[in-house]
């Protein structure tokens, strides 16, 4: 029966989007950052976490979600992602009572050093280099509207710089979370990385147009769009007791410089400390099949820690370790 619902939850979804168009808008969107997955647990389960996120690392998906942090938790994540590129973030959530759940996270894209090249210097034999820092820094707050319905919403500042052009903006996100109360069933929506149009700083010469090289032309940057994300999510439990707790969750991604994108995720759960995951995104580029391991410790009564791994096929690409760690205090 459970299995069933979720089931058809799933066909409504995806029958209702196969009308969409097939023509993928790449390259329109900047701060790509911001579209790669924070946190073990998450990228474990395909990124299928819009229903599920319950920590700290809800910023990163949904701000709804943080409305379940029961006292405090500091979470932290890392990434190394292909290129030599390091990639993470952090977040810490509050419990307020009656007020309700703030928080405060950032996330970061670092490079190491890239040697500068030109149309004269292709090769870069002059010795000077450059490398990447972009990072967004966001202010949640979330809470509980009724027993079971959550709302939640995150502002940031979001900032690039490539040698020397670069931005700073602003960007909102929006989530809810619905617990139906029916065998763990939830439905949640959220809206990621919405924001005004920005442009780079100073100005360029065109490479591709004749005129602009003669003349030594400046020109400036066009208007680009954050990535802007709809994400809906289904989650529900197939088994739950004492000993064994099995999850099966469910994401559509909508975003506004790609194709959608469908993600499958499932966690097991021995007496809720050691957990087994896997996931599988479809309608990506690369790759797809995502694994994880989780650990679960309640150190007191008021402190516990969690510390998750997962792994991450990307085709072509080497393939990509994640950790996490989150911490209640």
């Amino acid at each position: 029966m459970k299995s069933n619902i979720l089931t058809v939850l799933v066909l409504l979804v995806v029958l209702g989007s196969l009308q969409a168009q097939q023509f993928a808008p790449v390259g329109t969107a900047v701060a790509q950052f911001l579209e790669i997955g924070v946190g073990a647990r998450a990228t474990a389960m395909g990124e299928a976490y819009t229903a599920i996120t319950d920590d700290a690392g809800s910023s990163f998906w949904n701000p709804a979600g943080l409305a379940n942090i029961e006292q405090r938790n500091f979470y932290l994540a890392y990434t190394s992602w292909p290129a030599d590129i390091s990639f993470g973030g952090f977040s810490l959530g509050w419990n307020l009572g009656s007020i309700g759940v703030v928080g405060v996270n950032a996330v970061y894209l670092n490079t190491d050093n890239m040697p500068v090249t030109t149309i004269f210097d292709p090769e870069g034999l002059s010795g000077e280099t450059f490398n990447i820092s972009n990072y967004a820094l966001g202010l949640s707050y979330a809470r509980y509207m009724t027993d079971n319905l959550a709302v939640g919403a995150t502002v940031k500042l979001v900032s690039e710089d490539y040698y020397g052009h670069g931005y700073t903006g602003f960007a909102l996100d929006l989530g809810t979370v619905y617990n139906t109360g029916f065998e763990g069933l939830k439905i949640a929506m959220s809206i990621m990385h919405f924001g005004p149009e920005i442009k780079f700083s100073g100005s360029f010469i065109d490479y591709s147009d004749p005129a602009s090289v003669t003349r030594q032309e400046l020109r400036e940057f066009e208007t680009y769009s954050l990535p802007v994300a709809f994400r809906f999510g289904v989650a529900m439990d197939i088994v739950s007791d004492q000993e064994h707790r099995l999850i099966s969750a469910f994401d559509m991604v909508h975003p506004n410089n790609n194709l959608e994108e469908f993600n499958l995720g499932l966690e097991y759960g021995f007496r809720g400390m050691f957990f087994v995951r896997g996931g599988y995104k479809f309608q990506v580029d690369e790759g797809g099949l995502t694994l994880g391991l989780g650990v679960k410790y309640d150190l007191t009564e008021d402190y516990g820690l969690n510390l998750d791994y997962a792994f991450a096929d990307m085709g072509v690409l080497p393939v990509v370790h994640r950790l996490s760690l989150g911490f209640d205090f």
